[in-house]
């Protein structure tokens, strides 16, 4: 139930229940003082009440002309009705025939404030009080009477707590209400951000790429900003790159389906129609030795037909890799690349005991390395090449060096060569890292996993 709330409405819920809780610890704490405070008063009267009277029936045991007759000519023998300021308690005196001589209650005495309500009253709980009132006997030398029976009274002292009470009530619960509703603005003033994260990670999900979060001034939501905000930059980066690279891929690949449409019509074209006119020649042929001939010169065009499809297909796909192997193959590669490149200096360090890799990284190793000594032989303008192919337990490293003039790697390559093989290398789960500036060289390191690695970072 409580994971399918909003954070909001959580931290509002626990928060007001947080409140509520303090709330109720004050109400049972001045419930409790009050009623402390009502027994104490309850008590100290009855207490007062009961030294008086002792004093009292001391003073008429030793002096009986202090006996003073009420109007009625009755005997007042504890002027109770002097005690009518003694609000707590109600003093009554019965004599021995269980008559009420004498009280302090013989005249009503007027409530002020509001009657406390029936709830209060039960709170406080002092029905015990109510119900136990204190008896003393009279005995004067030796004859009994009558009787003084005290209650308590403590509906005065209610009703002065009950007034006190109910104003701090009402400032607590005023307050209170200020306090929850302060705290629902700024939670949800807090959780604003939130909603424009969640608005942004939309819009991010929907394509639009543009997306941008607003400086917030918390700190943590603020670095959140940050973070969106470049996340969106490098990811709308990453979606024009790739945009780009598609288009370059597909006009690289008409470009080469060109090229090879114009080597087989120029070359194999040009070829066949040799053929032909051989073989026609060799049909119409009435001498031995002009038949002769014209099956020669079909032998030797055959044979450059065949040179040049090997050519095509090497552009196709390096067949020196299933021949040789991987080491073999950099090793030509690199041997026929410094034939027609003599003025540059190559060091080679490939391990003649690379391990059989997995097909696509041998042949991205082999296209590195093809497109990173064209482009040195093409821009570079270079003495010397350094090439290491090394492997150990982790992978295949593969890194190339020039001493040529670099170039600044903070901007955007047009080309395909170096964005091309960045995604070929990262696409196997490699990792790619060029090195330049301009006149101090270029230095890429590559590096793949191995077999197993590979496999299990493709799962």
């Amino acid at each position: 139930m409580m994971k399918s709330l909003s954070l909001q409405f959580k931290l509002n819920l626990i928060i007001t229940l947080l409140l509520l809780g303090l709330l109720l610890t004050w109400a049972v704490s001045v419930v409790k003082n009050a009623r402390e405070d009502v027994l104490a008063e309850v008590d100290s009267s009855t207490n007062l009440v009961i030294h008086l009277l002792d004093a009292e029936i001391a003073h008429y045991m030793t002096d009986f002309g202090w006996l003073n007759n009420s109007e009625n000519g009755q005997t007042n023998l504890f002027r109770l009705d002097e005690l009518t300021n003694i609000r707590h308690l109600k003093v009554d005196f019965f004599d021995m025939n269980g008559r009420l001589r004498e009280s302090n209650r013989s005249t009503r005495l007027e409530h002020t404030g509001e009657e406390p309500p029936a709830w209060f009253v039960r709170l406080l709980d002092i029905s015990s009080v109510l119900n136990e009132p204190k008896r003393k006997n009279i005995i004067l030398n030796g004859r009994f009477i009558g009787e003084l029976v005290i209650t308590p009274d403590p509906s005065f002292e209610l009703r002065e707590i009950w007034d006190d009470t109910s104003g701090l009530l009402a400032i607590v619960g005023l307050f209170g209400l200020s306090v929850l509703l302060f705290v629902y603005w700024t939670v949800r003033a807090t959780f604003k951000p939130v909603k424009q994260i969640i608005h942004g990670l939309n819009q991010i999900e929907r394509g639009e790429y543009q997306s941008r979060l607003p400086g917030f001034e918390q700190i943590e939501l603020s670095e959140i900003s940050d973070k969106f905000n470049s996340m969106a930059s490098t990811l709308e980066q990453s979606i024009r790159n790739n945009h780009r690279l598609t288009q370059q891929i597909i006009h690289l690949q008409e470009e080469e389906r060109k090229k090879l449409a114009r080597d087989l019509h120029d070359e194999i074209g040009q070829y066949l129609t040799a053929v032909h006119v051989d073989a026609s020649a060799l049909v119409a042929a009435k001498k031995l030795s002009v038949a002769r001939e014209s099956a020669q010169a079909i032998a030797q065009i055959t044979r450059q037909m065949m040179v040049t499809i090997q050519d095509i297909l090497a552009r196709l796909r390096p067949r020196v890799l299933d021949e040789l192997g991987l080491s073999l193959a950099l090793a030509e590669l690199i041997h026929h690349w410094h034939d027609r490149n003599r003025g540059i200096m190559v060091v080679n360090a490939i391990s003649n005991h690379l391990s059989q890799h997995d097909e696509s990284v041998s042949v991205t190793v082999y296209r590195i390395l093809q497109e990173c000594l064209t482009n040195i032989s093409k821009h570079a303008a270079a003495t010397r090449v350094t090439i290491e192919v090394t492997e150990d337990e982790q992978g295949l490293s593969l890194m190339i060096e020039d001493d040529g003039r670099g170039f600044d790697t903070s901007v955007q390559s047009r080309g395909y060569g170096l964005a091309g093989m960045q995604e070929r290398v990262e696409g196997l789960m490699g990792s790619m890292k060029i090195t330049s500036a301009p006149g101090q060289g270029t230095r890429i390191e590559v590096r793949f996993h191995t077999t197993e690695g590979f496999q299990e970072a493709v799962t």
